[in-house]
């Protein structure tokens, strides 16, 4: 065992990497004419679900449960009435 934990455990520094070949492999999208695929957007998912979230937490009282998005101010207004 050359470490007994990882406090003792160093990261190698870049003098110490080995250099990495890289190689890039197109694959075009089948499901548009131009071939594009996005790159962005899955920081975007989870988005519509933490807003309703937060307006459910903002609004304890009125017992909010937020089951669909998108959510409209006038489909906010139609939950808040009910």
């Amino acid at each position: 065992l050359m470490n007994a934990s990882f406090m003792d455990f160093l990261l190698p520094t870049a003098m110490e990497i080995p250099p990495i070949e890289t190689a890039h492999l197109e694959t075009p999208s089948p499901l548009n004419p131009l071939g594009i695929k996005g790159a962005g957007e899955a920081g975007a998912i989870p988005v519509g679900p933490l807003f309703a979230q937060a307006i459910e937490d903002a609004l304890p009282e009125f017992y909010l449960k937020i089951t669909e998005i998108p959510l409209s101010p006038n489909r906010l207004f139609e939950l808040l009435n009910k």
